[in-house]
């Protein structure tokens, strides 16, 4: 755990001038919509480890216009991940899953989940109108939240899990992992449940540091893959699900692209570079 924090430390004081850029962004980790604005969790200066209370969520345009640097209501430490379930707002903090009100920007909902042993919470996806999946990168497991009672438990162990896609008409759920002692440690893999039982299958011969992941269509994934943490060496790639082929985008480097969001009606991705401090917009 210390080595993994000394690793992102490292890349995120490399560079000043990429800390924050004028839009007010801290560390941009995750960008979600609810059609109407985009939301984007801050990890802040503390890492994503540090609970020192300056993580927070900002309030964008479609189009990337800042409307509110800290729009949600009370301090957060270093949120990641987020999903919207029914006008509130989910974000994966250290050892909690946090919600809050769409409208109104008001805390409604707090879960901890520090018994899991983690204290690196970092993706979120929607199973139902109550429940989330939510990634444990720290302890490698991939956690069942439930934001109306409170409980969690884990659904299976994937080593390194970062992001998460739940495909709700095929049940099925897709997950991609990183490795902070190997940058081409991490692969991309679906869940399915057999008798009731979650099955982890790794789909192709595809690996990298992946952070990001989205199902686009019902036969293609895109993920997100650093590539580097010492400098700016971050890609996107498609995966073809028939194939298990992955091709790279032919975009400029990223530096730290994270969660990344799929508008797809505008058919673009919003994406995090964090160590940049700013959102980017790519047609696909």
């Amino acid at each position: 755990m210390k080595r993994m924090i000394s690793f992102v430390a490292g890349i995120m004081l490399a560079g000043s001038v990429l800390a924050q850029d004028s839009t007010g962004l801290s560390y941009p980790e995750s960008v979600i919509s609810d059609g109407k604005y985009l939301y984007v969790s801050n990890i802040g200066n503390g890492g994503p480890t540090g609970k020192n209370g300056d993580g927070f969520i900002s309030k964008l345009t479609p189009d990337g216009k800042l409307i509110s640097t800290t729009f949600f209501e009370g301090k957060l430490n270093a949120p990641k991940g987020s999903a919207i379930i029914q006008g509130a707002l989910y974000v994966a903090d250290i050892d909690q899953v946090i919600g809050f009100n769409l409208k109104t920007g008001k805390r409604i909902v707090e879960v901890n989940v520090a018994g899991s042993g983690s204290s690196f919470l970092n993706d979120l996806t929607v199973k139902d109108d109550h429940t989330l999946f939510a990634s444990a990168t720290d302890i490698g497991k991939i956690l069942e939240v439930n934001v109306k009672d409170g409980s969690n438990k884990a659904v299976i162990d994937v080593k390194g899990a970062n992001g998460v896609y739940y495909d709700k008409a095929k049940q099925r759920l897709y997950s991609c992992s990183f490795s902070f002692d190997n940058l081409k440690g991490g692969e991309v893999g679906v869940i399915s449940w057999k008798n009731n039982s979650p099955v982890y299958e790794k789909i192709g011969d595809i690996q990298g540091a992946f952070d990001g992941l989205a199902l686009i269509n019902d036969h293609t994934l895109v993920v997100s893959d650093w590539g580097a943490l010492d400098k700016p060496a971050g890609f996107v790639e498609t995966i073809n699900l028939n194939t298990k082929q992955a091709t790279k985008l032919n975009w400029p480097v990223i530096a730290g692209p994270a969660d990344f969001y799929f508008d797809a009606a505008k058919k673009q991705l919003i994406i995090p570079a964090m160590v940049e401090g700013k959102v980017l917009f790519k047609k696909l």
